[in-house]
C-alpha cells in the first residue's frame, strides 16, 4: 500500500525519509498535495506492507492510504 504521512514540521518530514530510507522501504519526501494539509507542508510518499504501528511516532500529524488520486485518512494523532 502506499501512503503519504504528514509531519509537524520540515524537520520531522526530512528524519522520517531517511528512516524509510535506511530500512529500504520505498519512498520519497514530497510537497503535498493540495487535498492535503499540513503544518508544514511537506510530506513522505512511501509504499509500506506491514503495520503501520510499527512507524508511528510523536512526530506524525496523518497517514494517507493512496489508492489513485483518492486519499484514504488511516491515522491521525491525538491532540
Amino acid at each position: 500500500m502506499t501512503y503519504i504521512v504528514l509531519f509537524y514540521t520540515n524537520f520531522s518530514a526530512i528524519k522520517f525519509a531517511k528512516f524509510i530510507q535506511r530500512f529500504n522501504y520505498p519512498g520519497e519526501l514530497i510537497p503535498l498535495p493540495r487535498k492535503l494539509t499540513s503544518s508544514c507542508g511537506m510530506g513522505v510518499k512511501f509504499y509500506f506492507t506491514k503495520s503501520l504501528t510499527e512507524i508511528i511516532s510523536e512526530e506524525i500529524e496523518k497517514i494517507y492510504a493512496v489508492e489513485g488520486n483518492q486519499y484514504q485518512l488511516v491515522y491521525r494523532a491525538k491532540e
